[in-house]
């Protein structure tokens, strides 16, 4: 398989002076076209689980009971960081950001077969271009 060049990176700053918008995001995933089919399902499964309106996984919906074991330590934490009442919303937030990752990890991963590393030259400008995402 050859590998074809990426689209180019949208600016993190938009018109306005704003970060980039999911949209433009999608945009480039939309470019992404020519693709693998892997890279192309790995790219539609990470932009559909978003909210357009935040950015981040979409957390509404009906809820649904579930049981799960935690370490007695850990579940003392959260219960004195948050109090009983929102224990379930910050486990929520804390398995939705993991999902989001481990999607952002197989995308990356399927990049990386398809076009190789990225380059020290692209990441050195990447640096540049966002300092704030260190």
């Amino acid at each position: 398989m050859s590998a074809q060049p990426l689209p180019p990176v949208p600016s993190p700053e938009g018109p306005a002076g704003n970060k980039s918008s999911l949209a433009e995001l999608q945009g480039v995933a939309h470019d992404l076209g020519k693709a693998s089919p892997d890279l192309q399902a790995a790219a539609m499964r990470l932009l559909s689980a978003h909210s357009p309106e935040s950015g981040r996984l979409r957390l509404v919906g009906r809820a649904r009971k579930v049981s799960v074991s935690m370490p007695e330590d850990l579940t003392a934490a959260v219960q004195q960081r948050v109090g009983r009442g929102d224990f379930s919303q910050y486990v929520t937030e804390a398995v939705a950001r993991q999902l989001e990752l481990d999607l952002l990890g197989e995308l990356a991963a399927l990049l990386e077969s398809e076009h190789g590393p990225v380059s020290d030259e692209a990441l050195d400008e990447a640096r540049r271009l966002w300092p704030d995402a260190r």
